[in-house]
């Protein structure tokens, strides 16, 4: 599991080394509705990388920076970098072409739909395509904004201006003197967080961004809305509901319909967005 850390420097008061580490802490609280209620804090334990002395207080984490006010056995404060997520031996950065991953994925779970299950849930298997489907859906939406951010600058222009969430980013200029690629990686924390499944939020993201409709027709919606919360049984409770009771809804019929729709909203996508910011 990826750890959430800041890169801290700091002078050790027992010995006056100068540690530079990178410090694990908690994580921001991504579901807040704005950047101001995003702070956290925590207990946190730093050790001297010199003198091996053990320190302990508490620690502040905010979306640009994260602050230390440490109680034992010395008091002393200092500062972290903007926390971000730590890259894990299988991190890697978005596909090139998003599209053609999830359309070759999409292809083969339709080819899938109605294999065999196991005789006592015989929806098993349509299950998994069904959740493999929607996980296509949610990396094209969250691969593609990621991309375009990184790409375009008049695109991660207009998100911050125009979404009310990133919109609240403050950046100093000290951060763009010593890092001009500051705002995109700030900017990169908080889309990568992002739930891509929650169609509400990343439809506000499309829009602000690019101006675009996430599913343009009442067809497409009234297929996929429901099925993000069906997919939230299939995940968490493998097809059953609070009650305990297991779902019928995956049919072969119902599968089918939801890999289509999924597969329309990203052609839809693809196509918008091939036509109005080429790469």
């Amino acid at each position: 599991m990826q750890q959430f850390t800041t890169n801290t420097y700091w002078m050790c008061p027992e010995c006056e080394n100068a540690n530079n580490q990178k410090v694990p802490v908690p994580e921001l609280n991504f579901m807040a509705e704005k950047m101001s209620d995003m702070v956290v804090d925590d207990w946190v334990e730093i050790e001297c990388d010199h003198c091996e002395t053990a320190y302990s207080g508490h620690v502040f984490v905010n979306t640009g920076d994260v602050h230390f006010e440490i109680e034992e056995p010395r008091k002393f404060e200092f500062s972290g970098d903007m926390p971000m997520y730590e890259p894990d031996e299988e991190d890697y950065d978005p596909p090139d072409d998003p599209y053609s991953v999830s359309k070759e994925a999409l292809g083969y779970l339709n080819g899938m739909v109605g294999s065999q299950s196991p005789i006592n849930d015989p929806q098993f298997t349509n299950r998994l395509i069904f959740s493999g489907a929607v996980s296509s859906l949610e990396a094209y939406l969250g691969d593609t904004l990621i991309n375009a951010v990184l790409g375009r600058s008049e695109v991660r222009e207009q998100l911050l201006k125009s979404n009310k969430l990133l919109g609240e980013l403050k950046f100093s200029a000290a951060d763009l003197a010593n890092d001009p690629e500051s705002v995109a990686k700030r900017v990169i924390v908080v889309l990568r967080a992002v739930l891509y499944h929650n169609l509400n939020a990343v439809s506000a993201l499309y829009k602000d961004a690019f101006g675009l409709d996430l599913i343009p027709s009442k067809s497409q919606r009234d297929i996929l809305f429901p099925a993000m919360m069906l997919r939230h049984h299939c995940v968490h409770r493998n097809g059953q509901d609070k009650e305990g009771n297991k779902l019928g809804d995956f049919t072969d019929d119902y599968v089918r319909r939801v890999i289509e729709a999924i597969g329309e909203v990203i052609d839809h996508l693809e196509g918008k967005l091939t036509e109005n910011f080429p790469f």
